[in-house]
C-alpha cells in the first residue's frame, strides 16, 4: 500500500525528475558509473517524465495554476481560468486520439489517455509545464498473506492458560478475557478502545448541536458514490433519533439502503462518524475467541457530529485492473478538487499512500497545498512499511498533518485470549523515520487493534461477520482527522462562528499530543488527545468562553523543528509558547534522545517447526519454535526486540507475539510478505521482524513464535505453516533516554505567546538524529516538539554510515537519507556505498539527487571485491555537480537476508579528481618518459593513464603533490594523459582533466634485464605498551587508547592477529566487559615495508563496575602470518 522512494531534500519545488530532460549527460551504472554522451531534450518540448512520452495514462501540467485565486472562496474564478487555459490542451489531446480526458483545478492539469505522438503534441505548447505519468495509487488493504487453514480452535481458558497468557481472576470456561470488562447489553462497550486512549468526547444523545464535530465537514472516499462505493445505507451511519435522524453523509437521500463499499471506506467512515445505533456481540464479531454470548460492543467515531461527503463522484474510470482499492493520481488530485470547490469540506482525510514515482509527489504536494492555502486541513496517513525511512506520500508534505499508528490491544487480547494488555506503543507496520526531505511525523492515534462496520458484501470485508478488524495507518488518519474535525467545532462554537485556519488546528493537535514516550522520528508530538486540543481551542484568543480550562496548556507556534547543520556545530532556533491559562506560570525546556543500544541478555536461536497438520490451529496462529525469554532489567527507557530467520527464498511468514513479566499482551511483529509465486524467485517476506516497548517492566518476558502475519485480521482464520525448517534467532536490546537543558526558566503570563530561544546541537556523524524538546509548565502543562536534525557530510566529503534496522515486506524497504553542500566549482561529486551482506535477497539502491531536486543518478548495488572481500557495493560520479544541497539515498528494496539483526551500510563521499600540472598541455616534452607531476588529496594513489594504458602510480605527499615516471617509453605522436587517486579502501575519483602533449617520434626502446633476490621475509614491531589512564569509580565511561605495529613483509599476502582479549584483570580481580581489539589494517595483498597500523583498545567501565585499587592489564600476542611465502 505504501512506498517511498528518495529525491527530495528540504525543497518542495520537485520530487525528482528524469535527468535526460534536464542535462547534456546521461548516466550508466555497473559498479562504477561512468558519463556517455546524450543530447538534451528539445527545448521547445516541455519535459516528459519518466515513461509519459510513451503515452499511456499522463497529467499534462501547465504552467499557472492560479494559486492567486483560493480555490474554495473564488472556486468558480479559478476553474474558469483553469478551463480557458486547458481548451488548447484539450484540443491537442483530442485530435491525438486521446480519451478519459478530465480537468483538474487544484493543480492547473489535464488527465488523459494520450498516444505517444499526442503526449509530443501537447509537450510543444508554451502553456504546458510538464507532463506526468498518471500513477496508480494502492489504497485499500488486500486480504490476509498466506493460504488459511480450513479450521481454527476457539480460545479456551486452559488453551491459554498452557500458552502462557495470564489468566485472569475469575476465570471463565472460555476465554480468559475478564467478563467484567466486556461490556453488556445494557452498557456495551465503545469500539474502537482508540476512543479512550486519544481522550475522545463522547456522544450526546442530546441533539445534533451538541455532538462532537456538528457543523464540519468531512472529505473521504468511497462514501456515497455507486458503484465506487457507497454506505449510505449501513446503519452505523444514520444518526439517532435523539439527533435528528437521517444519514451523517452529505446529500443522501432518504431511505437510500445501500451498503457496498470497500473495507477502507468502511474504515474510514467508522473511524469519524459511526454513531453507535446498533449493537454487537464479540462472540459472533471475534468468531474464533471464545468469547461469551453475553459481551457487547457498539461502534461510535471520534466526531459523531459532523457530516461526511464523498471525494469520488468524478468521470474517470476505476483503475484497469478494476481493483476498488486502486485510485489514479489524478483521481486523488480530483477528489481534493471536489472536496474544496463541489463540497466545501473543512477537512480532506488521506488515508493512502504510494510510491513518490515521477512528477507525482510535487503534483500532490502542489493541489493539497492549494486545499490547506483554501483553508481545508488535510490529514494523512504516514504509511504502513515500518517504524524506519517509509514515511509515504503525501505524508510527508509539511503544510498537512502526517498521522503514525499505535497499538490499542483490547481486541486481541479477546481474539486471543489474553487477561491483561496495555496500550500506546508504536505499532510496527506504522511507517516511520525521517523523511528525504527531513520531516518527521506529527503526531499519533491508534492504527492497530480497533473495529469498523463493514458489509459481507462489501469488497475487502471479512464474509462472515458484519464488521471488521481495521488498523494500519488507515486507521490513525481518519482518527485524527475526526479530532480536526472537533476541534475545528470548539473553536467555532466559541469564537463567534469562525474557523480556525488548517495551521491554527495542527498546533492545537499537536501542542497538546500526549507524550507516549516514543522517538520523535516514530511518534512525532506523541498521541492525540482531542479532550485537551479542544480545550486549548476553546481558549485560545478571542474566544468569548469565559471560564478556565479543566486542563492547562501550552501551544507551540511551530508544530516541529526541520533543520540541518554541521557536526560539532550548535545552531540557534527559538520557538514562542502560548499559555492558554488564565494564571502566569514558568516553564522550562529540556532536549530529550535516545541513547545507544546496549544488549540484553545473548540472542537466542531456535529451530523452526510445525505442528501436526491434522490438528486445528489456534486462532492466533501455530506455533512456528519455543518460546524466547529475556529477562529485563529495571531503569529501561525503550526496548527493541528483533527476530530474524534466514529464507533464502523470503517465503516463511512468521511473526511473535510479546508479553510482559505479568503475562499481558505488549506486541505482535508485523509481517507483510508473501511467499515466491514462481519457482526461481524470492517472495516479499522481510525475514526480519521488529518491535519496540516504552519503558519496559523489570522481569521476564516472553516472544511466542507463531506462523502468522501479525496482522490483526480477527475474523480470518490463520495460516497454514510453511515448509521452512530452518533457524530463528531473537534478541533484545534496551535504551535510555538522554537529556539536557534546552531553555532556561520562563514565565508565561495568562493567554500571551512568549518566545523560547533554543541552541540545536548537531552530533557530529551525518544523518538524522531525531529529537524532541520537553516543556513542561509549573501549572502541570506539557507540550513536545518534535525535531528533525540532520547532520550534514562536511564538504569536502568523508565517510557516513546507517543501519537498516527492519522491514515489514509492504511498500518499500528502509531509506536513509544523507545531504552535502557543494561549492561552486567542484569538479567532481564521487559517491560510494558498501555493505557486506551479498546475499541475492538483500537487494539495494542507491540514489544522487541535486539541488533542484532531480534524481540524476540511481543503481542498483552489485557484487563486488574490495580489499579482497565481496561487498555489495555502487559507486557514483557526477562531473562539475551545481552547487548547493545534494542529496544522497540508500534504500532496501523491501526483503533482507535474514542474516543479521542490524546491517550495516558504509558510504563515502569521495575526493575530487586529481590535476595534473606537468607536463603542461599542448606541449611536447623532449623525452619518451617524462616526469609527470600533479595535485591530490594526501595519502591517496594516483594512478596515471594514457588513453586506457597505466603509464605510472605515485601517492600523493603530505603537501598535495604527487609525482611519477613511466617506467617504458610512451608511443611517439599523440597521447592524452589523464590521472585517477584512490583512497586506502579503493575508492576511485573520477578522472582529472585530460591533457594532450605529443611525444617525440622516433625514440626506441631496448629492454634489459636486472635481477636480485629478497628472502622471505615476515617482521612485526609493536610500539609502547598502551595505557587507559585511570578508571574513575561510580562513573559509566568508555576509556580508549592505542598503540602502533610496523609491519614488513616479502610475502604475496599476509594478514595479522590478535588473541582473544578478554578482561582486563588486576590480580584476582577483573573488569566485567571484555577489552575491544581494533587494527586500522590487517591483511596485505602484496609485500609491504615499515607500513604502519594503528591498535586501538576500547574499554567500557560501567558506574555499577566495581574496581580494585591498583593496575588492570592483559597481555595480548599479535600474529603476522601468510599463505603465500
Amino acid at each position: 500500500m505504501f512506498n517511498d522512494e528518495p529525491g527530495e531534500s528540504g525543497r518542495l519545488s520537485r520530487r525528482r525528475l528524469t535527468a535526460a530532460a534536464f542535462s547534456a549527460a546521461a548516466l550508466t551504472a555497473a559498479g562504477v558509473a561512468v558519463f556517455a554522451n546524450a543530447s538534451a531534450a528539445t527545448p521547445a518540448l516541455a519535459p516528459a517524465l519518466d515513461s509519459a512520452d510513451q503515452g499511456g495514462a499522463v497529467i499534462v501540467w501547465l504552467k499557472n495554476d492560479h494559486n492567486d485565486l483560493n480555490l474554495r472562496s473564488a472556486a468558480g474564478a479559478r476553474i474558469a481560468a483553469a478551463q480557458n487555459d486547458q481548451k488548447p490542451v484539450v484540443a491537442a489531446i483530442k485530435a491525438a486520439g486521446g480519451t478519459d480526458i478530465v480537468s483538474l483545478v487544484s493543480i492547473n492539469a489535464v488527465a488523459a489517455h494520450v498516444s505517444a505522438e499526442g503526449v509530443e503534441a501537447v509537450r510543444g505548447l508554451p502553456s504546458v509545464k510538464e507532463v506526468l505519468p498518471d500513477e496508480q495509487i494502492p489504497i485499500g488493504d488486500p486480504a490476509p498473506t498466506g493460504p488459511a487453514v480450513s479450521k481454527a480452535t476457539k480460545i479456551t481458558h486452559d488453551a491459554a492458560a498452557q500458552s502462557g497468557k495470564s489468566k485472569s481472576a475469575a476465570p471463565d470456561a472460555g476465554n480468559p478475557f475478564p467478563t467484567a470488562s466486556c461490556g453488556t447489553i445494557d452498557n456495551p462497550l465503545i469500539e474502537p478502545e482508540a476512543l479512550q486512549t486519544i481522550n475522545a468526547p463522547a456522544m450526546t444523545n442530546a441533539g445534533l448541536l451538541t455532538e462532537p464535530g456538528h457543523g464540519v465537514v468531512v472529505a473521504n472516499d468511497g462514501i456515497s458514490t455507486a458503484p465506487t462505493g457507497d454506505l449510505v445505507g449501513n446503519p452505523n451511519f444514520v444518526r439517532p433519533a435523539a439527533d435528528g435522524g437521517g444519514s451523517v453523509v452529505v446529500g443522501a437521500t432518504a431511505g437510500d439502503t445501500t451498503d457496498s463499499t470497500d473495507g477502507e471506506y468502511y474504515g474510514d467512515a467508522s473511524s469519524i462518524d459511526a454513531q453507535g445505533t446498533v449493537l454487537y456481540q464479540y462472540s459472533k464479531e471475534l468468531p474464533y475467541s471464545g468469547m461469551p454470548d453475553t459481551c457487547y460492543f457498539k461502534l461510535v467515531g471520534d466526531a459523531p457530529g459532523a457530516s461526511m461527503v464523498d471525494t469520488r463522484g468524478i468521470d474517470t474510470p476505476e483503475s484497469a485492473a478494476g481493483d476498488g482499492s486502486m485510485m489514479s493520481e489524478s483521481e486523488a488530485i480530483k477528489s481534493v478538487d471536489a472536496a474544496v470547490t463541489k463540497f466545501h469540506a473543512d477537512v480532506i482525510n488521506e488515508s493512502y499512500g504510494y510510491g513518490l514515482s515521477p512528477g507525482s509527489y510535487i503534483a500532490r504536494y502542489a493541489a493539497n497545498d492549494a486545499a490547506v492555502d483554501a483553508g481545508v486541513v488535510v490529514v494523512a496517513s504516514s504509511g504502513d512499511s515500518g517504524m524506519q525511512g517509509t514515511v509515504s506520500s503525501p505524508a510527508s508534505d509539511p503544510k498537512i498533518i502526517a498521522a503514525a499508528a499505535t497499538n490499542t490491544l483490547r481486541l486481541n487480547a479477546m481474539a486471543s485470549g489474553f487477561a491483561g494488555w496495555v496500550n500506546d506503543d508504536i505499532t510496527p507496520l506504522s511507517s516511520g523515520g525521517t523523511t528525504p526531505d527531513n520531516k518527521v511525523v506529527d503526531l499519533t492515534a491508534p492504527g492497530y487493534g480497533g473495529e469498523a462496520a463493514c458489509n459481507p458484501h462489501g469488497s475487502d470485508c471479512p464474509t462472515n461477520t458484519q464488521t471488521e478488524a481495521f488498523g494500519g495507518t488507515s486507521e490513525s488518519s481518519p482518527l485524527v482527522a475526526g479530532a480536526a474535525a472537533d476541534v475545528i467545532q470548539a473553536y467555532r462554537d466559541s469564537h463567534n462562528g469562525d474557523s480556525p485556519s488548517p495551521a491554527l488546528v495542527k498546533q492545537f493537535l499537536v501542542s497538546t499530543a500526549r507524550d507516549i514516550s516514543a522517538p520523535a522520528d516514530q511518534g512525532g508530538a506523541g498521541q492525540v488527545d482531542i479532550g485537551a486540543a479542544v480545550q486549548a481551542a476553546q481558549q485560545y484568543t478571542n474566544t468569548t468562553v469565559t471560564t478556565a480550562p479543566t486542563v492547562n496548556g501550552l501551544l507551540l507556534s511551530q508544530t516541529q523543528l526541520d533543520i540541518s547543520g554541521n557536526g560539532g556545530s550548535t545552531v540557534p532556533q527559538s520557538v514562542r509558547l502560548f499559555n492558554t491559562s488564565r494564571t502566569s506560570t514558568t516553564v522550562t525546556g529540556t532536549f530529550r534522545e535516545l541513547g545507544p543500544e546496549k544488549p540484553i541478555g545473548d540472542p537466542v536461536t531456535e529451530n523452526v517447526t510445525a505442528p501436526d497438520p491434522a490438528l486445528p490451529v489456534p486462532a492466533d496462529g501455530a506455533q512456528a519454535a519455543p518460546d524466547v525469554t529475556f529477562n529485563v532489567p529495571a531503569g529501561l527507557d525503550r526496548m527493541n526486540v528483533d527476530m530474524i530467520w534466514p529464507d533464502a527464498v523470503n517465503g516463511a511468514i512468521l511473526s511473535y507475539t510479546l508479553t510482559d513479566p505479568t503475562g499481558r499482551l505488549r506486541q505482535i511483529s508485523y509481517d507483510y510478505g508473501t511467499a515466491p509465486t514462481k519457482a526461481g524467485q524470492i517472495g516479499t517476506v522481510p525475514d526480519i521482524g521488529h518491535t519496540e516497548v516504552a519503558n519496559p517492566e523489570a522481569g521476564t518476558w516472553t516472544a511466542h513464535i507463531k506462523w502468522a502475519n501479525g496482522r490483526a485480521h480477527l475474523q480470518s482464520l490463520p495460516n497454514v505453516p510453511g515448509t521452512y525448517r530452518g533457524t530463528v534467532s531473537l534478541r533484545a536490546t534496551g535504551e535510555n533516554w538522554i537529556t539536557s537543558a534546552a531553555a532556561p526558566t520562563t514565565t508565561l503570563a495568562a493567554r500571551t505567546w512568549v518566545t523560547i530561544p533554543l541552541q540545536v546541537a548537531f552530533p557530529n556523524a551525518p544523518g538524522d538524529h531525531p529529537a524532541t524538546v520537553q516543556f513542561v509548565a509549573a501549572n502541570g502543562a506539557k507540550s513536545q516538539l518534535a525535531l528533525a536534525r540532520r547532520t550534514l557530510i562536511p564538504t569536502n566529503g568523508g565517510e557516513f554510515d546507517t543501519n537498516i534496522i527492519a522491514s515489514v515486506g509492504r511498500g518499500t524497504g528502509q531509506v536513509s537519507t544523507f545531504n552535502i553542500n557543494v561549492p561552486a566549482g567542484r569538479a567532481d561529486l564521487g559517491v560510494t556505498v558498501r555493505t557486506p551482506d551479498t546475499s541475492t535477497d538483500n537487494p539495494m539502491r542507491l540514489f544522487l539527487v541535486n539541488p533542484s531536486g532531480v534524481r540524476v543518478t540511481q543503481t542498483s548495488l552489485t557484487v563486488q571485491t574490495i580489499n579482497g572481500t565481496p561487498m555489495l557495493a555502487a559507486t557514483f560520479h557526477v562531473p562539475n555537480p551545481v552547487a548547493g544541497t545534494w542529496e544522497i539515498d540508500t534504500e532496501l528494496n523491501l526483503t533482507t537476508s535474514g542474516k543479521e539483526f542490524r546491517q550495516l551500510i558504509v558510504g563515502d563521499v569521495l575526493a575530487q579528481a586529481p590535476a595534473i600540472t606537468s607536463p603542461a598541455g599542448g606541449t611536447t616534452p623532449t623525452s619518451t618518459t617524462p616526469p609527470i607531476s600533479g595535485t591530490g588529496t594526501p595519502g591517496d594513489t594516483v594512478t596515471v593513464s594514457n588513453g586506457t594504458t597505466v603509464v605510472c602510480t605515485a601517492t600523493v605527499a603530505t603537501d598535495g603533490t604527487w609525482s611519477c615516471t613511466p617506467s617504458l617509453a610512451l608511443p611517439g605522436g599523440a597521447a592524452s594523459l589523464t590521472a585517477t587517486q584512490a583512497d586506502q579502501t579503493g575508492n576511485p575519483s573520477a578522472a582529472s582533466t585530460p591533457v594532450a602533449i605529443t611525444v617525440p617520434l622516433g625514440s626506441t626502446s631496448t629492454p634489459g634485464t636486472v635481477s636480485g633476490t629478497t628472502p622471505a621475509t615476515l617482521a612485526l614491531t609493536l610500539g609502547a605498551p598502551a595505557l587507559f589512564g585511570p578508571f574513575t569509580p561510580g562513573i559509566d565511561k568508555t576509556y580508549t587508547a592505542s598503540t602502533t605495529a610496523n609491519v614488513v613483509s616479502s610475502a604475496g599476502d599476509a594478514a595479522l592477529s590478535f588473541s582473544t582479549p578478554g578482561s582486563l584483570t588486576n590480580g584476582a580481580f577483573s573488569l566485567p566487559e571484555p577489552l575491544q581489539v581494533s587494527l586500522s589494517k590487517s591483511s596485505w595483498s602484496a609485500p609491504v615495508s615499515n607500513d604502519p597500523v594503528t591498535i586501538g583498545f576500547t574499554q567500557h567501565v560501567g558506574a555499577s563496575a566495581a574496581l580494585r585499587t591498583g593496575s588492570y592489564s592483559q597481555t595480548l600476542t599479535f600474529t603476522l602470518s601468510t599463505t603465500q611465502p
